[in-house]
């Protein structure tokens, strides 16, 4: 006779299933309580705050019969030595002088960065807010000068937290990537977006694929209940008159890129300060896509910017010296630059 009850373990994401010849000793119990009783300041956690409890209700740990197991999220989020069960859940890490990933470009590299996912989070979007650019620069209506980074701090973590919080930890067998160029910014995690998400998916979808790790994330203030990271990051890049993110699944493996505020800005600060929010973007699309051509531009707005007056803003941004048009009349071959790159 068929038996067609369901295994309460296939109801569970693959990060809260027991992992074999794993113990609790596994598990930093000091690392526990400390996030217990923070996630019970924040007000993110109500639960039992006994450690052994809580691994229980979390499924940080599973019973069975080899004894009190360890799962996948108990070791990646309190572990003490993760890469020990884990040893490619690590974060590669490349600062590139250029535009191209190429060796002798390498200005810093990092291999292999473990610990718990809280560590791997802290030590890279550290170092991509240490090694961007920040400056100052001039408020449109008024003297007021205001601080000015090359990337929003909030698009760093969420970038880094979702790399880490989606990676498929099952079947990955290389080590995420965060490279910085002198440009943009690219993360890729091995592994692709999960079966039946597609990029188009993305903010209308929130599929989780390692559920407690994002609750453990959730009660630590890293992430929010709904999945609004990848919404978050395209509302402030927006609002920063930043280029949109790319996305890119190839099933191997996930990439999201995001392209840096020009950084003229943070030398010709007072050229920047009297372009229009409309020009700001301009310059952004045309720095993202290296070179564009003018109807490109064109299909940027759709509020019914006239032509008229984007002649009036790409004159100005020559006039700035901040672009430069390369081809003839108003023929097919024209196309806009940022100036002083080569395409």
């Amino acid at each position: 006779m068929t038996d067609h009850r369901l295994d309460r373990t296939s109801l569970r994401g693959i990060d809260g299933l027991p992992i074999s010849d794993t113990s609790i000793d596994l598990i930093d119990f000091d690392l526990v309580e400390t996030h217990i009783a923070q996630a019970v300041a924040r007000g993110r956690y109500s639960g039992p705050t006994d450690v052994r409890a809580y691994l229980r209700e979390k499924h940080c740990v599973a019973d069975s019969g080899e004894g009190m197991l360890a799962t996948p999220a108990g070791i990646l989020c309190f572990g003490r030595q993760p890469q020990g069960v884990f040893p490619r859940a690590v974060v590669d890490l490349v600062h590139y002088r250029g535009i191209d990933a190429v060796s002798f470009e390498v200005a810093h590299l990092e291999k292999n960065i473990g610990g718990t996912i809280f560590e791997q989070i802290m030590r890279v979007e550290s170092y991509l807010w240490t090694n961007i650019h920040h400056g100052m620069t001039l408020d449109g209506t008024s003297a007021q000068r205001i601080e000015l980074h090359e990337y929003p701090r909030v698009v760093l973590r969420e970038l880094v937290v979702n790399m880490i919080a989606h990676r498929d930890y099952a079947t990955a067998m290389s080590a995420s990537r965060v490279m910085l160029f002198r440009d943009r910014i690219e993360w890729l995690n091995p592994g692709g977006l999960p079966a039946g998400i597609t990029i188009k998916d993305l903010r209308a979808v929130h599929a989780a694929r390692n559920p407690i790790i994002l609750s453990i994330l959730y009660e630590a203030g890293y992430v929010e209940a709904i999945g609004q990271g990848i919404d978050t990051v395209i509302t402030v890049l927006a609002r920063e008159s930043m280029a949109d993110p790319r996305f890119e699944d190839t099933g191997a493996f996930f990439q999201v890129t995001v392209f840096g505020k020009s950084p003229e800005r943070f030398y010709e600060n007072e050229a920047y300060a009297r372009l229009t929010e409309r020009q700001r973007r301009i310059v952004a699309f045309i720095r993202a896509q290296r070179e564009v051509a003018p109807t490109a531009v064109s299909a940027l707005f759709e509020d019914g910017v006239t032509a008229r007056s984007l002649q009036r803003d790409v004159k100005a941004l020559v006039d700035a010296n901040l672009i430069t048009i390369t081809g003839t009349g108003r023929g097919r071959n024209v196309r806009y630059r940022i100036v002083g790159e080569a395409v």
